[in-house]
């Protein structure tokens, strides 16, 4: 398992930054500098660069028709929401699966089922309290270790 090379970094992707401002803002307040992404390739990019202490992705991003054509490969749910496409990159890249959060507005059943397979969090949008919860217990972690 691939140790954090990044720590004190947590990388966001959401192609509607400007609606979670308090989400960078909360975890900034944590001791956390943020890296805001807004497209499925652009944080395929941050995440291969190195393993930062968490990933917050949502589901309905951006995506190049090169990726598309990638992650419908895995399955037509990759396609449909790319931040599950970069959940699967980050976490066979050496990502823990503590380490990787996805959030949406959209509730499926598809999206559950392959997050649990990929040991990621799923969560819905709209429910701040349950987010920032399951982002203090992932920060809690310290993926900095080969535990």
């Amino acid at each position: 398992m691939a140790k954090t090379t990044a720590s004190d970094t947590v990388v966001v992707l959401d192609d509607e930054l400007f609606n979670i401002e308090w989400l960078l803002d909360f975890l900034e307040a944590q001791g956390y500098e943020t890296i805001p992404s807004s497209s499925a390739d652009e944080a395929i990019q941050i995440v291969s660069e190195e393993i930062y202490r968490a990933l917050i992705l949502d589901l309905n991003v951006p995506m190049p028709p090169e990726l598309s054509e990638t992650a419908e490969k895995l399955g037509s749910v990759y396609r449909k929401y790319p931040g599950l496409f970069v959940a699967w990159t980050a976490r066979n890249g050496g990502y823990r699966d503590r380490q990787v959060i996805i959030y949406s507005v959209h509730r499926d059943v598809q999206v559950a089922q392959e997050a649990s397979r990929l040991g990621c969090t799923y969560i819905l949008k709209g429910r701040p309290a349950e987010l920032k919860d399951e982002i203090i217990n992932v920060l809690s972690f310290d993926p900095t270790t080969d535990n």
